[in-house]
């Protein structure tokens, strides 16, 4: 895919959000922002999207050779690299495994499916809490962490099914809580909202065949009234907390509005990314947001 003035994605990405390692930083021309897994496994999606198998295989040895942590006989991805992380984030590891399983087919590899598989039995073996899968894992410690993010039950990144039972909370409110607390056995909630999280929640129960009424009215009627999106909203009022926009955000609202069949609600929404996103790409786009517009683009 051309990106502004003639330049692909992955020219863009390598000329402003990789260091001399060939490892993603999240702001464009700022190596000293932070290096995250969450980078690496997007950007594996959109190459494996896109069909690049050269950029993927540089990115698989990324993993390989700076990402990857062994301790007890198993391999764990730290959420970030250059500073001191003992940690993983579930939902980053998923994604990169189902692009390395992806990759094995697309690719016909099957180095990179071991691989995947190897990722997938750690969280198998360690990360959980009553047979759900939890959000980290910390190996310094040897800990599971205490929660789920709702927002991480993804079903395509399926690690522990039955941790899909998280999603039905019992509630009928517009917004869902973030997350689940294993030690409290409670649903947790943020005065404000991501819309990120709460798109991808609603996206999650959707394909769970969980109906989200309260939610989908809000969605619909903020989108009819305002034809736009803020970052965040406030829990009890449900009207903006703040006054940005986020080309993710975009990219989830348009997913999810296909999902609901509002096609035309999708359509405007990639249209309010392509005003937002402007002509001169990356600017100063967190990479999160980047490849998140490229990959919606992608798919017109």
């Amino acid at each position: 895919m051309v990106n502004g003035q003639g330049t692909t994605v992955q020219e863009t990405i390598n000329s402003h959000y990789m260091n001399d390692e060939g490892v993603i930083h999240a702001y464009p021309d700022n190596r000293k922002s932070e290096y995250l897994s969450e980078s690496l496994g997007l950007y594996m999606e959109y190459l494996l999207q896109v069909e690049d198998e050269g950029e993927f295989a540089e990115q698989a040895a990324v993993l390989k050779n700076r990402f990857l942590v062994e301790t007890g006989g198993q391999i764990f991805i730290p959420w970030r690299l250059y500073e001191e992380a003992n940690v993983n984030a579930l939902i980053d590891d998923v994604r990169i495994a189902a692009a390395l399983e992806g990759a094995a087919r697309q690719f016909d590899d099957p180095g990179y499916l071991e691989l995947s598989r190897q990722i997938m039995s750690a969280i198998e073996d360690r990360q959980h809490q009553q047979g759900t899968a939890v959000d980290y894992y910390d190996w310094s410690y040897e800990l599971a962490g205490n929660r789920i993010t709702l927002s991480y039950l993804i079903e395509e990144l399926t690690v522990l099914p039955e941790s899909f039972g998280i999603l039905e909370t019992g509630e009928a409110e517009v917004f869902f809580p973030e997350y689940y607390d294993f030690d409290e056995n409670t649903y947790r909630k943020s005065g404000e909202v991501h819309m990120i999280d709460q798109l991808l929640i609603a996206a999650n129960r959707f394909d769970q065949g969980l109906e989200s009424p309260e939610f989908e009215s809000w969605l619909v009627e903020e989108w009819e009234s305002r034809g736009q999106l803020a970052g965040r909203y406030d829990r009890k009022t449900g009207k903006p907390a703040v006054d940005y926009e986020s080309l993710a955000v975009y990219y989830y609202v348009w997913q999810y509005f296909e999902r609901i069949g509002q096609a035309e609600f999708s359509k405007q929404a990639v249209q309010r990314a392509e005003s937002l996103a402007g002509e001169e790409l990356p600017g100063e786009l967190h990479f999160f947001d980047y490849i998140h517009y490229q990959m919606m683009m992608q798919e017109q």
